[in-house]
């Protein structure tokens, strides 16, 4: 913790500003970060150390390497680093969602919304969740009897409708088609990442704006006869028509649509991410996928619960070895609003900070042998009692911690045990085996697989 507590000593009292170099004129640094963002990183940590600053997307930028990093970064929200978003993601997530605001009306608004995803209430999402699964894995294997299936666009129209119940209700009222509606969900996504936000006809950037466009006349119409119905539902729409801030006044409608918007979004990518990628990962090592079987078979209890999902040790342990290999998201930026100092650094006002998962969690003094797969990390208790806070961060930290992890969690551990009590599967041969970084970091084949079905025994069935 000592950058911590250097930071404390004052704000830029004569310290040098962070190692590194600013690159090309105008363009800086940028191409080479947007070509592998992991190579970049790491490579300029090799040369400069735990910290160093860039000149990347328009702005200088400092890199931070460590769990003492992440702890002053988010420590420091609302105090000396406001959050920042692209022009593009500005522009198609919505001005008024929580992402958007900082400081106290961020706390309030997050207050108002914390009931609704705190891990008691979590019981609640099981019933809905487990039907919406157990739909759309009868299909996987229908559609697998034909031939190997792709794991990560399965994965998204799973995701998208187990998340959609919970956020908007049951998909019947939205008085729209889900693969309309979840099309023009990941066509907006998808525009949140282009680096010229210019709706020129025929750009990503335009098809996703007016996808926005559509998606929020039907989530605006949603809100509005729902608040005229006056009936409550077990799903975060309701309780965003029912809140009141301290004066009594109800939330505007259009700021319940940027949020419904931002629930979705941040609800679905995540676990597409981490369900994606655990099932990547148990294919290239049978091995952990026995044990994870082997423990499934071994339960009391066939029943999901969220008592049941909760006792899967082995599973949880997978789960967390898979998001700290490949975090959900990448990183995000914060902008410094005063000169601070940390570890011996001024970090001017106006700065750019980039937040990293992936660095703290391939720190081998963190997690021996970091790039191998080994969920029995998490296993082992004087191992993790080792591990300092914020050295695993695919939710974030501080007072933007992602919101809606339990349900996340809770989602990842329902679907992987129902994939693995009831199938086995191997990677098609011949598929490319890398990673995108963006928008999110999934096998660039797609995960295509051979699904087959286990019988009552737990024995995959041979293929006639």
């Amino acid at each position: 913790m000592d950058g911590f507590r250097a930071s404390k000593r004052g704000r830029g009292g004569g310290s040098p500003r962070p190692p590194g170099k600013r690159g090309l004129p105008i363009i800086g640094e940028t191409i080479e970060f947007l070509r592998d963002p992991t190579a970049f990183t790491t490579s300029r940590h090799d040369r400069f150390g735990s910290i160093f600053h860039t000149h990347i997307l328009g702005k200088p930028t400092v890199f931070m390497r460590g769990a003492a990093a992440n702890h002053w970064i988010y420590a420091g929200d609302g105090k000396y680093l406001r959050n920042e978003w692209s022009p593009a993601i500005q522009r198609l997530l919505g001005q008024t969602s929580m992402a958007m605001i900082d400081g106290d009306e961020h706390k309030a608004r997050r207050k108002l919304l914390a009931p609704h995803f705190k891990r008691t209430v979590m019981g609640e999402c099981v019933p809905p969740m487990l039907r919406v699964a157990r739909k759309h894995l009868r299909r996987w294997q229908t559609d697998s009897e034909l031939g190997p299936i792709a794991i990560v666009p399965r994965m998204r129209a799973l995701a998208f409708e187990i998340t959609a119940t919970y956020v908007l209700g049951e998909f019947s009222d939205l008085g729209v088609e889900l693969d309309a509606f979840s099309r023009d969900f990941e066509t907006t996504t998808n525009g949140m990442f282009v680096l010229a936000p210019v709706a020129l006809p025929g750009t990503a950037f335009a098809r996703a704006v007016a996808a926005r466009e559509r998606m929020f006349t039907v989530l605006d119409d949603l809100v509005r006869r729902r608040d005229a119905e006056e009936r409550s539902s077990p799903d975060v729409l309701s309780t965003l028509l029912r809140v009141r801030d301290d004066q009594g006044r109800p939330l505007p409608r259009s700021t319940i649509v940027d949020e419904l918007h931002l629930l979705l979004f941040a609800g679905h990518d995540t676990t597409v991410v981490a369900t994606s990628n655990a099932v990547f990962h148990l294919a290239q090592h049978p091995e952990v996928a026995a044990k994870a079987r082997a423990e499934q078979d071994a339960m009391d209890t066939r029943a999901y619960t969220l008592e049941s999902l909760r006792a899967m040790p082995y599973l949880e342990a997978i789960i967390k070895e898979s998001m700290r290999l490949i975090p959900p998201i990448g990183g995000a930026f914060r902008v410094m609003t005063r000169d601070e100092e940390y570890g011996g650094f001024t970090i001017p006002e106006g700065w750019r900070i980039a937040i990293g998962p992936r660095s703290v969690h391939r720190d081998p003094e963190l997690y021996p042998q970091p790039d191998r797969f080994r969920p029995e990390r998490w296993l082992d208790a004087a191992e993790n009692d080792a591990r300092p806070p914020f050295s695993w961060i695919p939710f974030g930290g501080g007072p933007r911690t992602c919101l809606g992890m339990h349900f996340a969690m809770l989602e990842m551990h329902m679907v992987l045990a129902m994939l693995l009590r009831g199938h086995e599967w191997a990677l098609s041969p011949g598929q490319d085996l890398g990673h995108h970084n963006l928008p999110f970091p999934l096998p660039k084949g797609g995960a295509i697989v051979e699904l087959r079905p286990r019988d009552a025994k737990g024995e995959a069935k041979a293929r006639v």
